[in-house]
């Protein structure tokens, strides 16, 4: 899906690694500590893994340099490989540290979340947390490989599951209708982890986030639309401390407050707001702003890093299967929106 940046995506519940390890002078697993419990022994030395706490407390400038300086004692050179075993935090911290050690080195991410497999290990994005700004430091690395085995999502809680759902309704909120409805109808069957339902909306969204990143790498066009409902998102788990959402929770949010943007600046009807609300409830996901400070919200909004020069870069709605960037949202409708 993703060759022009070679990577190659592997749906498969058989283990996709051994060749990649044969390929390399060494490996390094980083992971976090209850994931590597779960899936690492079976598949790796443990003496060369890197694990950290859970959470996106670990995805900071100290794990990456923890990470770095491990690599260096365990002798890893220029043809090593990084291995991300994890969710989105860890194919996000992963994905820097390979990044950036000895100006770059190959990673192949190993998503176990709904999250990871659908949007967080494909693409290139990295990068790290510099409270209180979510992702502010960050290069672009694509992996080699992303090998998804759909039985790992078998072992996640139901909350991360749903979580996970939230950056699989943005694909059909983003780009296709039909996929959209498909979610709309069979939303049970997903949450009963159907197998077919499974494998066709981790298809489906890793061939939208492939299709939108092979025409624009950088952001500076199409990719911007993968941040339906994120720059909201973002800011609402900053001021929460990163301790009250997952991602996709807050995600979850956020694109009901776009969805709510969209209309005031008059762009979609009402029920175009009802329908994502409705979508993100059949998913078991929040959809109301907690009683946050608008003034707090809205300041974290401003230095996010898709805003320049003080203005905000939102993504709004067209329609269902259609969004565009504003580069100058008012300030006044992002209150209205907010209260």
């Amino acid at each position: 899906m993703l060759e022009k940046y070679g990577t190659e995506i592997v749906i498969s519940e058989k283990p996709q690694v051994q060749d990649m390890l044969d390929r390399y002078s060494s490996y390094v697993v980083i992971s976090d500590e209850n994931v590597f419990a779960l899936y690492g022994e079976e598949l790796f030395d443990r003496k060369r893994a890197l694990l950290l706490p859970p959470g996106e407390e670990s995805k900071t400038l100290n794990s990456a340099e923890l990470c770095w300086k491990a690599m260096s004692n365990l002798g890893c050179d220029r043809h090593s490989l990084v291995i991300a075993l994890g969710g989105g935090m860890v194919t996000d911290l992963a994905g820097f540290v390979a990044g950036c050690y000895m100006r770059g080195i190959d990673v192949m991410h190993i998503p176990t979340t709904l999250l990871g497999m659908v949007d967080a290990a494909i693409g290139g994005k990295t990068a790290v947390n510099v409270p209180p700004v979510k992702n502010l430091v960050g290069v672009l690395h694509h992996p080699k490989r992303v090998w998804i085995n759909p039985s790992f999502l078998r072992t996640l809680s139901r909350r991360e599951f749903c979580s996970g759902l939230a950056e699989v309704i943005k694909y059909g909120v983003i780009k296709d209708p039909e996929f959209f409805t498909f979610l709309e109808e069979k939303m049970e069957n997903i949450l009963q982890l159907d197998e077919e339902c499974l494998k066709k909306i981790i298809n489906r969204s890793c061939e939208i986030k492939a299709e939108i990143v092979n025409a624009d790498e950088r952001e500076q066009g199409e990719r911007a639309i993968l941040n339906w409902g994120h720059t909201f998102a973002h800011a609402i788990e900053a001021v929460t401390h990163y301790k009250k959402y997952l991602h996709g929770e807050a995600v979850a949010i956020g694109m009901c407050l776009a969805a709510r943007l969209s209309f005031l600046l008059g762009e979609v009807e009402e029920k175009f707001i009802q329908k994502q609300v409705e979508i993100c409830q059949k998913a078991e996901l929040p959809t109301s702003l907690p009683d946050i400070p608008a003034d707090q919200l809205i300041a974290l909004m401003r230095r996010d890093k898709k805003s320049s020069f003080g203005k905000f870069s939102l993504i709004v709605a067209k329609k269902i299967g259609k969004v565009v960037r504003v580069t100058d949202v008012d300030q006044l409708l992002i209150e209205k929106t907010v209260v």
